[in-house]
């Protein structure tokens, strides 16, 4: 058990790379010793123990070692895939995937958790309320979709017979048992990578929003370590994403999703406000050009990026 990796990177080095300034060197801001120096992609964006359980009191790291190692295979492929010209929907669904996982995996992510549970319970009890199991599914399933393929109508039945206390209680043995079964895909991280299903409902919602490229020839994108830039109450009202110094993804509502990636060419405006956005949202780490880097910390930084 003393050689499993302890210290996990959220935002996998492979991204970080894209991220190397034409001098070969990757410059890194980090806000706790307030530097920009060049850096290692190993020792950025990671946290300690982040993925870490402990089945039977035993430190299990197998979601670095072996879920996420494949995750991040294939979503350095995915990368390789479209940063090379390749934009059709077989390429966009491949990165979808991948997004998807590193919405799950992100800390943030990871934090909600115990709140989120709290907030299903509660959510559970209110919906029993509903006069039939229908109705039941929609109210509960527009704030948690997919949980109707958790109460099934038996259940719904036998738990609206307990009354109050004997519901509490039932509810309860749910939670518990999804904690224990590897979990429900509406909750962060109680399938995390272990269960495609819960990616595959992020995954959904990304594939049915529309795909840009935007494209810098003067690599002045940088990433911040949120990666992923969306707004967490409304994932389906769009992304930004910076892929690499010359290129950021953009992904915005659609009634009706176009097949493929759209391209097009970055304007100034573009690079510099989703590199202020970055800057904004990084809790440590932020990787580009040097000369970008400075702008930034001068802009954004001067008591330090945010810790939360």
């Amino acid at each position: 058990m003393n050689n499993q990796p302890r210290v996990h990177h959220f935002v996998p080095q492979f991204w970080v790379k894209e991220f190397t300034g034409a001098d070969g060197k990757l410059w890194g801001y980090a806000w706790d010793d307030d530097r920009i120096k060049e850096r290692s992609s190993k020792a950025m964006m990671q946290i300690f123990d982040l993925y870490t359980i402990q089945p039977q009191g035993a430190d299990d790291t197998s979601l670095e070692t072996c879920e996420l190692g494949n995750i991040d295979r294939n979503g350095s492929a995915a990368f390789n895939r479209v940063l090379s010209g390749d934009y059709t929907e077989a390429a966009k669904a491949e990165l979808a995937t991948f997004l998807a996982a590193q919405i799950m995996r992100d800390p943030q992510t990871l934090a909600s958790y115990k709140p989120k549970t709290q907030e299903f319970a509660l959510a559970l009890l209110d919906a029993l309320d509903a006069t039939d199991y229908a109705s039941f599914v929609e109210t509960l399933s527009a704030r948690f979709p997919g949980a109707e393929k958790i109460i099934k109508e038996s259940d719904f039945d036998y738990i609206r017979g307990l009354g109050l206390a004997g519901a509490e209680q039932a509810i309860d043995r749910v939670i518990s048992a999804l904690e224990a079964s590897g979990g429900f895909p509406g909750l962060p991280f109680t399938d995390l990578v272990r269960d495609a299903s819960g990616r595959d409902i992020i995954r959904d919602v990304l594939l049915g929003l529309d795909w840009e490229l935007k494209m810098d020839a003067n690599a002045g994108f940088t990433l911040g370590d949120a990666g992923v830039l969306y707004n967490k109450r409304a994932l389906g009202s769009g992304l930004k994403a910076p892929l690499s110094s010359t290129t950021a993804l953009y992904l915005t509502h659609s009634a009706k999703p176009a097949q493929g990636i759209a391209t097009s060419r970055a304007k100034p405006f573009e690079v510099q406000h989703l590199n202020l956005e970055s800057a904004a949202r990084t809790r440590r780490w932020l990787v580009g050009e040097k000369s970008q880097l400075e702008q930034l910390k001068a802009q954004v930084s001067g008591q330090g990026f945010p810790t939360t």
